[in-house]
């Protein structure tokens, strides 16, 4: 894995956090509270309570901190070859403090992080039958029997609204296709499964999506949003997820307008496909992780120019979304 999701932007004056120990009578151990609006990883690891700011990591995405007992993800996917910022899981414990986990690279309060991987464990599991992760050639996408659960999944129907602005091509009916792609009865590679993951499209919106410009997650809104704009170079689109106890409860999508889209099956020239890349974004939206890039899979973590093959889900996909669901 490479994920869905760094926090709001932050214009102007930039705030240094302060780390306050708090001081209780009688308790030398209080644990101290972090706040601002940069708290950092370094800042994590003394194992202080967040309640709210935001979270910056090193290499600049920022995470609206989420509520006590949440987690929330950011997956992007990339251009192949360009460099892969990495899937990023933030979690809020409470007392325990935040964990936090970069490409399986775990951080942040000790406390948090051995109770975060303990319950991940307890919720995930990768798959690697058949034709593995670490082949040096490409592999046929029905050979293919990898999969990776990020540890959450829908109880209800995804429903989503669709922002318009800054849209590069018309967009909603073709990301709804790459969601449908996971959804009901799917046959592909000579096998078949029906699934319960589902989604309701609810119209256009004018809010915002809380995936923010440098490939992070703002503060939950409780409404899921799809919509458009600048992302980092090389990044074409990221999907940003906030689940408690393994339940997702939204997801917001944000595709890069600093790229040219297609939504044509004749494809050509320096475009990507938009399709195809939304049935990937939705992947994870819908809980799965990445594969290798050399899968063949709809989940490998980078897209190249026109990969219209990835509007199909391969035989790992298909194994990964009935396993979920």
């Amino acid at each position: 894995m490479s994920s869905v999701t760094a926090g709001a932007v932050v214009l102007g004056i930039v705030v240094t956090a302060v780390v306050v120990t708090s001081i209780d009578e009688g308790r030398a151990d209080a644990a101290p509270t972090c706040r601002g609006d940069r708290i950092t990883v370094a800042e994590l690891t003394t194992g202080c309570a967040v309640a709210t700011g935001t979270v910056v990591l090193p290499d600049g995405r920022r995470f609206g901190v989420p509520r006590a007992g949440t987690t929330v993800s950011a997956l992007p996917v990339g251009a192949a070859g360009a460099h892969d910022p990495g899937d990023v899981s933030i979690t809020n414990t409470g007392r325990a403090g935040i964990a936090v986990v970069v490409d399986h690279v775990w951080s942040g309060s000790p406390a948090a992080v051995r109770q975060e991987r303990a319950a991940v464990r307890a919720r995930s599991a990768v798959v690697a039958r058949g034709a593995t992760a670490t082949t040096t050639q490409p592999v046929s996408s029905c050979s293919n029997k990898t999969y990776t659960k990020l540890g959450f999944r829908w109880t209800t129907p995804v429903s989503w609204s669709y922002n318009a602005t800054g849209q590069k091509v018309s967009g909603a009916s073709t990301i709804r296709s790459g969601a449908d792609a996971w959804t009901g009865a799917v046959s592909v590679c000579g096998r078949k499964a029906t699934t319960t993951a589902a989604e309701r499209f609810v119209g256009t919106t004018t809010q915002a999506t809380g995936v923010t410009a440098a490939g992070g997650c703002g503060a939950s809104s409780g409404t899921s949003v799809v919509g458009w704009g600048s992302l980092r170079s090389g990044t074409l689109a990221v999907t940003c997820v906030w689940s408690r106890s393994g339940t997702a409860i939204e997801v917001d999508q944000r595709y890069s307008t600093a790229v040219a889209w297609s939504t044509s099956a004749a494809c050509s020239g320096a475009r990507f496909d938009l399709r195809g890349v939304a049935t990937h974004e939705w992947g994870h939206a819908f809980g799965l992780g990445h594969t290798a890039q050399n899968s063949g899979l709809v989940m490998k973590p980078a897209s190249t120019t026109c990969e219209v093959g990835q509007r199909t889900l391969g035989l790992g996909d298909l194994m990964g979304i009935d396993a979920l669901y």
